[in-house]
């Protein structure tokens, strides 16, 4: 198989998503793009109507916008894979207790002539290569397929639906 074949982005299920995340930690945890981030004091997060942009409860077991919130049903899976250069950090929406997936494992594989070059892989570790963002700029975050795997081994998500890569577009992401 080859390994653009291995990867997948999680993206949203519009059938199901009526609503936007986004964090309001007064922290600014969002702009550490190429550090752990280390807390016990849950990051902050907002679920807001697409419909009348008020804040919402929050419903769904996989966000998949610009940073990727778990339910925490997710969790041993998650932390049992240890998942190298990235950070799995408690989040809250009102009462509600998720996981903020903090990717800042970045493997530049983004080539202007090719795309996404997956050859550069290869060279590196499965284990360092589990879960990464694909170029410094990106917003999508690759999932290897066993990490996938052992999240769909707790339940299959069903606000969000991992994608291979190499079927995934923005327009996809749109639609």
């Amino acid at each position: 198989m080859p390994i653009k074949d291995e990867y997948y982005v999680f993206s949203n299920d519009y059938s199901k998503v009526n609503f936007v995340v986004n964090m309001n930690d007064s922290r600014r945890l969002g702009i550490l793009r190429d550090q752990a981030i280390s807390t016990n004091i849950p990051a902050s997060f907002e679920c807001k109507s697409l419909k009348t942009f008020k804040p919402i409860e929050a419903a769904f077991d996989i966000s998949a916008g610009t940073k990727l919130l778990f339910d925490m049903d997710y969790a041993k899976p998650l932390v049992e894979l240890s998942l190298y250069n990235n950070s799995l950090v408690p989040a809250k929406i009102v009462d509600k207790d998720y996981l903020y997936l903090h990717c800042y494992n970045i493997i530049n594989i983004l080539d202007e002539q090719i795309g996404f070059d997956f050859d550069k892989l290869s060279a590196i570790p499965l284990e360092n290569r589990l879960v990464f963002t694909p170029s410094f700029e990106s917003i999508i975050v690759f999932f290897h397929k066993s990490v996938i795997d052992a999240i769909e081994s707790v339940k299959n998500p069903s606000y969000a639906k991992p994608v291979k890569v190499a079927d995934w577009t923005m327009e996809l992401e749109m639609s």
